[in-house]
């Protein structure tokens, strides 16, 4: 299977990084290591091995889009672009957040 190249965009690792410092509150090690769930779950993405597509979120915005549910709370929204083989995380959100007008 063809291992795509991951990009993320700089939106995504602010919100990601602000999540870590919402968890870190509390206790910095914890924080740490759900980041780092989080971000192997996020690589693990580039051998893109048949997620759905998000369609809600595909009929919102127009274009397919694809989530990956992170511990059963957060979501990874990204971009397949098979002929360049590349994979974008374009949108990381807590799940009972509802989406901002242009989100997924």
């Amino acid at each position: 299977m063809k291992r795509h190249q991951l990009t993320l965009a700089p939106m995504v690792v602010d919100h990601i990084r602000t999540q870590v410092f919402h968890i870190a509150q509390d206790s910095i090690d914890p924080a740490l290591a759900w980041e780092d769930r989080l971000l192997t779950a996020i690589k693990n993405l580039a051998d893109f091995s048949g997620y759905a597509v998000d369609e809600e979120a595909s009929a919102r915005l127009g274009y397919p889009l694809y989530r990956l549910v992170f511990e059963r709370t957060y979501l990874v929204h990204f971009t397949i672009d098979k002929a360049a083989g590349v994979i974008r995380v374009v949108n990381f959100r807590h799940g009972s957040r509802l989406p901002k007008a242009g989100e997924p």
